[in-house]
């Protein structure tokens, strides 16, 4: 099966916050092939920048490919167009755009934290979804 991975279960796996099981079984279920886009790894990227500095930023993104999560740098029009338009017609953030479209691209789960922003979207059936929490 294909997860799309967005910032949410990323870091709750690196911080071992509630739903990091879900994260790892997700990773380690044979089959299974977990993709991550830039922005959403840039989101982590920031969010441990912060927390730590640079240093601590690349450990963490390194931790997540060592992990098997593998980065997607997908942005032709056709892709980015998807994830504005789903920006566009709801009221998610960016990032959750381009876990979507990234998902919808590679007929995958989008895997995330954020119900506030993706439940509404659930039985629209844009992707299927999947929340670690």
């Amino acid at each position: 099966m294909i997860y799309v991975l967005d910032a949410g279960p990323m870091i709750a796996l690196l911080a071992g916050e509630p739903g990091a099981e879900v994260t790892e079984d997700v990773l380690t279920e044979p089959g299974n092939v977990c993709y991550a886009h830039f922005i959403n790894l840039a989101e982590v990227y920031y969010i441990y920048h912060r927390r730590g500095g640079a240093a601590v930023a690349e450990n963490a993104i390194q931790d997540l490919l060592d992990a098997g999560i593998v980065a997607r740098e997908d942005a032709d029009a056709t892709f980015w167009k998807d994830a504005a338009q789903i920006k566009g017609d709801h009221a998610v953030a960016l990032p959750d755009a381009f876990c979507l479209a990234l998902s919808r691209r590679l007929g995958g789960t989008a895997l995330t934290t954020d119900h506030a922003e993706l439940d509404p979207l659930v039985p629209l059936g844009l992707c299927p979804i999947k929340f670690i929490r």
